[in-house]
Formats: structure tokens, C-alpha cells, sequence
């Protein structure tokens, strides 16, 4: 018999604090603008990650993020992830939405939507990895020098 999974509350709202600080020191010194964009190096990879705000209001923000490897293949799919992620500023958590509904924290399995039973956490975890690496690899487009060719 399967058993029913059980979300570790717990363990999500700490990815969701952690992504929160991770998202405020990307945007540290630059908090008045409303759009962020990185370049990450990596293993001979480039790949770029922007974060654009598209609703603010006292309590909550709503971000759009897009992460855009730089493959050398031609793929026949568009490779760029997009993901809206939710600011909860009151309580200091980040967390992944669709944009108009937020994810359940457990789905039955096999589901319609092909959804994992933890897809919360998973699409959370996948953000953090992705925020991870833009701190560890990552730099600011702005903060790139000027290169002028002559």
C-alpha cells in the first residue's frame, strides 16, 4: 500500500526564507530599479538570469525570472526557464507561483498535469540552485566594464 506524501512544512518555509535573502543580496545597492539582469560563467558555460518586478505593494512583490543558458546547439525547443516567484516581505519568504495561483504542497500521484507529489518543493529547490549560482557565478550586467573597441 502507498503511503500519502507529506509536505515538511518545515524544511519549505526555510527554502523560502533562504531564497528571500538570497533574492536581497542579488539586489543589494540597487533596490530602486525594477529589473536586475546577471551574466554567469561557469565551466566554459554562459548563461544569463534576469529578474524583472511586475507588482509591488506594501506587503508582498511578484518578480519574473528568466534564466537563458547560452547553448551552442540549436535545440528545437526555447531553453530559457521562466518562473514568477512571490516576496512575502511581512514574513521574509520567496516562493515560486504561476503567476495567479500558488502551488499545492502535495499532489496525488499520477495527476493530469504530470505534476510531481512534491512539485512545490522541487520547483523551490530549483530556484534556490538557480539563485545559488548566480551568487557563486554570477555578475551584474551594470557592473561589466565598458569595453569600447577602437
Amino acid at each position: 500500500m502507498q503511503h500519502p506524501y507529506v509536505p515538511n512544512l518545515a524544511q519549505l518555509q526555510l527554502l523560502g526564507e533562504l531564497n528571500y535573502r538570497r533574492l536581497g543580496k542579488l539586489v543589494r545597492g540597487y533596490e530602486e530599479d525594477d529589473a536586475w539582469h546577471f551574466t554567469i560563467h561557469t565551466a566554459g558555460q554562459q548563461s544569463h538570469l534576469s529578474l524583472e518586478l511586475t507588482e509591488e505593494s506594501r506587503f508582498t512583490a511578484q518578480l519574473t525570472l528568466t534564466f537563458s543558458p547560452q547553448i551552442s546547439v540549436k535545440l528545437p525547443f526555447n531553453s530559457d526557464l521562466v518562473m514568477t516567484v512571490r516576496l512575502y516581505h511581512d514574513v521574509g519568504i520567496a516562493e515560486i507561483t504561476d503567476g495567479h495561483r500558488h502551488y499545492q504542497g502535495a499532489y496525488p500521484y499520477p495527476n493530469d498535469d504530470m505534476h510531481h507529489r512534491d512539485e512545490k518543493f522541487r520547483l523551490n529547490q530549483q530556484l534556490s540552485d538557480l539563485l545559488e549560482l548566480c551568487l557563486k557565478h554570477g555578475h551584474r550586467m551594470t557592473d561589466l566594464p565598458n569595453i569600447q573597441f577602437a
